[in-house]
C-alpha cells in the first residue's frame, strides 16, 4: 500500500478531521502521514501506519492524543483543503460559463444534447424490450455507460449551476467561523488552541 488516501477511512474512524487531509493533495497527505507515522513510531509508509493501527490496541489512543495536540494545525490544513476545493469548483464553473458564451450562437451543442437525449431514451426502451445476448453484454453495457455519461455532461453544460461552489463556500465559512481571512497555510506543530481533532471544528 503506497497511498495515504488508502488508509484515510481507518484513520478517520479514530480522528475524523484528519481523514480528509490524507485524501487531499499529495504534499498535504504526505506531510500529515509523516507526522502520524512519527507519532506512532512506525516507518513513514501508509501500510506501516495501517498495520500499527490494526494490530496495536494502544495506537488508536496515541493517534487521538497526537490529533488533540495538533488540532490547530489540522484545523488550518482543513481550511486550506476547503479553499483549494472551492477554487477548483469556481474554475470549473467559470469554464462552463465560458463555453456557453463561446458557443451561444453555434448549432452543435444544442443539437448534440438533443441527439444524446434521444439516444438515452432509445437505449432505455431497447434494453427494456429486448434481452442482451450473454456474449455481448459487456460491450453493450460499456457503450450505454459512455452514452449516459456524455448525456450527463451535456446536461451539466446547460443546467450546471454554482450550487456545488456555494456548498463548498458554506463549509469553508463553517470551518473558519465566518472569517475567510484566516491564514490558508498549515500552522506549525505544537499549537494548543482549538477543539479536539476528532471532532469537527
Amino acid at each position: 500500500m503506497s497511498n495515504w488516501k488508502d488508509i484515510a477511512g481507518t484513520v478517520g474512524r479514530i480522528a475524523g478531521t484528519v481523514a480528509p487531509l490524507l485524501g487531499g493533495p499529495v504534499g498535504m497527505a504526505a506531510s500529515i502521514g509523516a507526522q502520524i507515522a512519527g507519532a506512532l513510531g512506525t516507518d513513514n509508509r501508509p501500510d506501516a501506519v495501517l498495520r500499527e493501527l490494526t494490530q496495536n490496541p494502544e495506537a488508536a489512543l496515541t493517534l487521538q492524543q497526537w490529533a488533540h495536540e495538533e488540532r490547530e494545525q489540522i484545523r488550518q490544513a482543513n481550511i486550506r483543503l476547503q479553499e483549494l476545493e472551492l477554487a477548483q469548483a469556481q474554475t470549473e464553473l467559470a469554464d462552463i460559463q465560458h463555453a456557453r458564451e463561446s458557443h451561444r450562437e453555434h448549432w452543435m451543442p444544442e443539437r448534440l444534447t438533443l441527439l444524446l437525449a434521444l439516444m438515452v431514451v432509445a437505449l432505455t426502451i431497447a434494453l427494456m424490450a429486448w434481452s442482451v445476448p450473454d456474449g455481448s453484454k459487456e460491450v453493450v453495457f460499456y457503450l450505454v455507460g459512455q452514452i449516459v455519461t456524455a448525456f450527463l455532461a451535456a446536461v451539466t453544460y446547460w443546467l450546471g449551476s454554482s450550487r456545488g461552489s456555494a456548498e463548498k463556500q458554506k463549509k469553508l465559512e463553517q470551518l473558519t467561523g465566518g472569517a475567510l481571512g484566516t491564514s490558508s497555510g498549515m500552522a506549525g506543530s505544537g499549537h494548543r488552541g482549538g477543539r479536539p481533532a476528532d471532532r469537527h471544528p
